[in-house]
């Protein structure tokens, strides 16, 4: 099993495919084979190293509060122990939010970057509206319907994990990090997104300089409903990407 040791966690991660890497990193609780197929279908025109965040799948759920920071330095750490100095970072949702921080952090390691159900931050009004849900009658019951994909995945979060990457996402504020993005930045949204408003997808894309927005007819669910729009938005835009400094690409794939 791929486990690399690195921020003091034991990351799982999985290699696919062939040519310039892409690091995939999936959205709130959400582990790697229950993204598979996408994974696959990028796998047919890049090296994908796909990643199981902290507190998901077959990665360490540590007994800790977590932070989309402290999740992009992970990343970073299992790069480091794969020798990959830069890569294209793909990040759909929570995971756009651990993309920007790469981005910002640790410009020399970016090529392109691809924010998808991208955010910068949860609204005031999302945050309340969740906040009441936890104690309105019958609310409880409703959420945890909504959330049963997620426990029913093949290497579910715990739900005191799930709590924690919930907790980083409602912490985290892109605004402070955005404007000092430089890799070439595609984003691609929903346009009738009910967690991700219109209004926060072009702040997003307004904050980081020369950024590319696409916006799809549809909600959160795209990725899960319609990952084709993303695959091909994406091969497109990468294709225009300069990688003449990507040197440290893995010849052998596990897929």
């Amino acid at each position: 099993m791929p486990i690399v040791h690195g921020n003091n966690i034991d990351m799982y991660y999985e290699i696919h495919g062939k040519g310039e890497t892409l690091v995939f990193i999936p959205g709130w609780g959400t582990e790697i084979t229950t993204v598979s197929a996408q994974i696959a279908d990028f796998a047919k025109k890049f090296q994908v190293i796909a990643i199981d965040k902290r507190g998901t799948g077959r990665t360490d759920k540590t007994d800790e509060p977590y932070s989309i920071e402290q999740m992009a330095d992970d990343t970073i750490a299992l790069l480091d122990a794969l020798g990959i100095h830069r890569a294209h970072i793909l990040g759909i949702s929570m995971g756009s939010m651990i993309a920007q921080v790469i981005a910002a952090r640790y410009p020399d390691r970016v090529n392109g970057l691809v924010l998808h159900l991208g955010f910068t931050r949860i609204p005031f009004a999302i945050k309340g509206m969740m906040t009441l849900m936890r104690y309105l009658p019958g609310s409880k019951k409703k959420v945890d319907e909504g959330s049963g994909w997620i426990f029913g995945q093949k290497y579910p979060p715990t739900p005191e994990s799930f709590r924690r990457q919930g907790e980083a996402v409602a912490q985290f504020d892109g605004r402070k990090v955005i404007g000092m993005i430089r890799a070439p930045t595609l984003i691609v949204n929903g346009s009738k997104d009910q967690f991700v408003p219109l209004k926060i997808a072009h702040e997003l894309a307004e904050g980081i300089q020369g950024s590319k927005l696409v916006l799809f007819d549809g909600d959160h669910t795209i990725a899960r409903t319609q990952p084709e729009l993303l695959l091909t938005q994406v091969a497109g835009f990468l294709a225009g990407v300069d990688t003449t400094n990507s040197d440290n690409f893995i010849q052998k794939s596990n897929g």
